[in-house]
């Protein structure tokens, strides 16, 4: 399986050319913990212990790191799909990815507003749908997840 967060450490890891890294892990735990609404740019810095200007140094703003984490998202759920062959495992798997990271997945499938993210995901989810088409479909799984994250199921 592959790894969700890969943080570092100390501060001084940061100044050694893995900012961008260190970013996306402290603005991954806030969404996963707290939800997309608890994140900023600001407070991110701050976990990560730089300057508020630092993460400008890797995203544009707010949207472009949001659109840098829901493409991510992506590659893990796709390498989770891969590593399982049976229909039932790949039904499973995916709600289990929508369960155990229930903020980055609501952010995947939310509006992105960084257009290059956003112009990218169509393509991911429509290979998305085509690996789950045998489990029930992506907009079947999508819909189970969704009542499950809500309570509902």
């Amino acid at each position: 399986m592959v790894s969700r967060v890969r943080l570092r450490g100390s501060k001084a890891h940061y100044h050694h050319g893995d900012l961008k890294r260190a970013l996306m892990d402290a603005a991954i735990t806030l969404i996963d913990i707290r939800g997309r609404s608890a994140l900023t740019l600001r407070e991110t810095a701050r976990r990560v212990g730089v300057s508020e200007a630092a993460p400008y140094r890797h995203f544009t703003n707010l949207d472009n790191l949001l659109g840098a984490i829901a493409l991510e998202g992506y590659d893990l759920l796709m390498a989770d799909l891969d590593s399982v062959s049976s229909i039932r495992a790949t039904r499973q798997t995916y709600l289990n990815f929508a369960q155990d990271f229930a903020g980055r997945y609501e952010l995947m499938f939310g509006p992105l507003k960084d257009r290059k993210a956003a112009n990218r995901r169509k393509v991911i989810v429509q290979q998305l749908g085509a690996r789950l088409d045998g489990a029930g479909g992506l907009a079947a799984l999508h819909g189970e997840a969704s009542l499950m994250l809500a309570g509902l199921a």
